[in-house]
Protein backbone atom coordinates (compact mmCIF):
# COMPACT_ATOMS: atom_id res chain seq x y z
CA UNK A 1 0.00 0.00 0.00
CA UNK A 2 1.42 3.31 -0.84
CA UNK A 3 1.91 6.05 1.43
CA UNK A 4 0.47 9.36 1.26
CA UNK A 5 1.24 12.63 3.35
CA UNK A 6 -1.56 15.40 2.56
CA UNK A 7 0.11 18.95 3.61
CA UNK A 8 -3.01 21.58 3.13
CA UNK A 9 -3.81 24.49 6.14
CA UNK A 10 -7.26 23.73 5.12
CA UNK A 11 -9.11 20.81 6.93
CA UNK A 12 -11.89 20.59 4.96
CA UNK A 13 -9.94 19.97 2.13
CA UNK A 14 -7.60 17.99 3.76
CA UNK A 15 -10.81 15.31 4.56
CA UNK A 16 -12.56 15.38 1.50
CA UNK A 17 -9.00 14.47 -0.02
CA UNK A 18 -8.03 12.16 2.80
CA UNK A 19 -11.31 10.19 1.83
CA UNK A 20 -11.11 10.00 -1.63
CA UNK A 21 -7.60 8.28 -1.07
CA UNK A 22 -8.12 6.25 1.21
CA UNK A 23 -11.43 4.77 -0.41
CA UNK A 24 -8.70 4.32 -3.60
CA UNK A 25 -7.04 1.83 -1.08
CA UNK A 26 -3.98 4.41 0.05
CA UNK A 27 -3.07 4.86 3.66
CA UNK A 28 -3.41 8.88 3.80
CA UNK A 29 -1.38 10.96 6.47
CA UNK A 30 -2.21 14.56 7.49
CA UNK A 31 0.12 16.95 8.21
CA UNK A 32 0.58 20.85 8.05
CA UNK A 33 2.79 23.06 6.34
CA UNK A 34 5.09 23.28 9.41
CA UNK A 35 5.60 19.88 10.16
CA UNK A 36 5.30 18.34 6.48
CA UNK A 37 8.96 18.24 5.87
CA UNK A 38 10.36 16.15 9.18
CA UNK A 39 6.60 14.01 8.47
CA UNK A 40 7.66 13.29 4.89
CA UNK A 41 10.90 11.76 6.39
CA UNK A 42 10.03 9.76 9.41
CA UNK A 43 7.30 8.72 8.07
CA UNK A 44 8.03 6.75 5.11
CA UNK A 45 6.08 8.41 2.64
CA UNK A 46 5.75 7.79 -1.20
CA UNK A 47 3.89 10.45 -2.32
CA UNK A 48 3.11 14.41 -0.96
CA UNK A 49 0.26 16.80 -2.17
CA UNK A 50 1.07 20.18 -1.07
CA UNK A 51 -2.03 22.71 -1.19
CA UNK A 52 0.24 25.41 -3.24
CA UNK A 53 -1.02 28.36 -1.34
CA UNK A 54 -0.97 28.26 2.35
CA UNK A 55 -0.32 30.70 5.54
CA UNK A 56 3.67 29.99 6.33
CA UNK A 57 5.07 29.24 2.43
CA UNK A 58 3.93 27.67 -0.40
CA UNK A 59 3.89 24.06 -1.79
CA UNK A 60 6.64 24.01 -3.70
CA UNK A 61 8.86 25.16 -1.56
CA UNK A 62 7.94 22.53 0.99
CA UNK A 63 8.07 20.21 -1.63
CA UNK A 64 11.62 21.34 -2.63
CA UNK A 65 12.63 21.09 0.84
CA UNK A 66 11.25 17.37 1.16
CA UNK A 67 12.92 16.10 -2.54
CA UNK A 68 15.85 17.57 -0.99
CA UNK A 69 16.36 14.70 1.64
CA UNK A 70 14.51 12.43 -0.06
CA UNK A 71 14.89 12.67 -3.69
CA UNK A 72 12.74 9.56 -4.31
CA UNK A 73 9.39 10.76 -2.87
CA UNK A 74 6.42 11.77 -5.40
CA UNK A 75 5.75 15.32 -5.06
CA UNK A 76 2.34 16.54 -6.21
CA UNK A 77 1.03 20.29 -5.94
CA UNK A 78 -2.75 21.05 -5.24
CA UNK A 79 -4.22 24.23 -5.93
CA UNK A 80 -7.89 25.97 -6.53
CA UNK A 81 -6.16 28.01 -8.90
CA UNK A 82 -5.36 27.46 -12.45
CA UNK A 83 -1.22 26.60 -11.81
CA UNK A 84 0.56 24.61 -14.76
CA UNK A 85 2.95 22.11 -14.38
CA UNK A 86 5.43 24.02 -16.86
CA UNK A 87 5.90 27.04 -14.25
CA UNK A 88 7.57 24.43 -11.62
CA UNK A 89 10.80 22.58 -11.72
CA UNK A 90 9.33 19.04 -12.80
CA UNK A 91 12.46 17.35 -11.54
CA UNK A 92 10.84 18.33 -8.02
CA UNK A 93 7.33 18.90 -9.07
CA UNK A 94 5.98 15.37 -10.04
CA UNK A 95 2.06 16.73 -11.20
CA UNK A 96 -0.25 19.80 -10.50
CA UNK A 97 -4.00 18.91 -10.03
CA UNK A 98 -6.45 21.49 -9.73
CA UNK A 99 -8.55 20.99 -6.79
CA UNK A 100 -11.17 19.98 -5.88
CA UNK A 101 -10.49 16.32 -8.15
CA UNK A 102 -11.70 13.29 -8.69
CA UNK A 103 -10.57 9.96 -7.52
CA UNK A 104 -9.70 9.14 -10.83
CA UNK A 105 -7.80 12.29 -11.51
CA UNK A 106 -5.69 11.72 -7.68
CA UNK A 107 -5.17 8.35 -8.77
CA UNK A 108 -3.61 8.81 -11.92
CA UNK A 109 -1.49 11.53 -11.04
CA UNK A 110 -0.13 9.55 -8.05
CA UNK A 111 -0.28 5.98 -10.14
CA UNK A 112 1.22 7.46 -13.54
CA UNK A 113 4.37 6.27 -14.81
CA UNK A 114 3.94 3.58 -11.86
CA UNK A 115 7.12 2.04 -12.67
CA UNK A 116 8.12 4.65 -9.60
CA UNK A 117 5.81 3.43 -7.38
CA UNK A 118 6.18 -0.18 -7.37
CA UNK A 119 10.23 0.23 -7.05
CA UNK A 120 9.13 2.75 -4.02
CA UNK A 121 7.00 -0.05 -2.53
CA UNK A 122 9.64 -2.14 -1.48
CA UNK A 123 10.65 0.26 0.36
CA UNK A 124 7.89 1.02 3.00
CA UNK A 125 8.19 -0.37 6.76
CA UNK A 126 5.76 0.04 9.29
CA UNK A 127 7.08 3.68 11.40
CA UNK A 128 4.71 3.38 13.66
CA UNK A 129 1.72 0.78 14.42
CA UNK A 130 -1.66 2.57 13.81
CA UNK A 131 -3.67 0.79 16.25
CA UNK A 132 -1.33 1.53 19.29
CA UNK A 133 0.73 4.32 18.18
CA UNK A 134 3.58 2.65 19.70
CA UNK A 135 7.10 3.15 17.23
CA UNK A 136 8.40 0.68 15.25
CA UNK A 137 11.88 -0.33 15.71
CA UNK A 138 14.74 -0.30 12.88
CA UNK A 139 14.96 -4.13 13.23
CA UNK A 140 11.30 -4.36 12.43
CA UNK A 141 11.23 -3.91 8.76
CA UNK A 142 10.12 -6.95 7.73
CA UNK A 143 7.55 -7.58 10.58
CA UNK A 144 3.78 -8.58 9.98
CA UNK A 145 2.52 -7.64 13.71
CA UNK A 146 2.92 -4.97 16.33
CA UNK A 147 5.03 -6.31 18.85
CA UNK A 148 3.49 -3.67 21.59
CA UNK A 149 -0.36 -4.94 20.41
CA UNK A 150 -0.42 -7.72 18.15
CA UNK A 151 -2.34 -6.15 15.44
CA UNK A 152 -1.29 -6.67 12.21
CA UNK A 153 0.73 -3.35 10.40
CA UNK A 154 -1.08 -1.90 7.60
CA UNK A 155 0.82 -1.31 4.50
Amino acid sequence: MYRVLLVNDCKFENFIMRDMLISLGYEVIISNEFDAVSDARELNCNVIIANFIMKGQTGDEILQQVKHGKPEIRCILSSNNDLKLEDFNKKIIYAVIRTPATKEKLKRSIEENGQLLDKQKNQVKPSFCTYCGEQSDEGESKARFCKYCGEKYIF
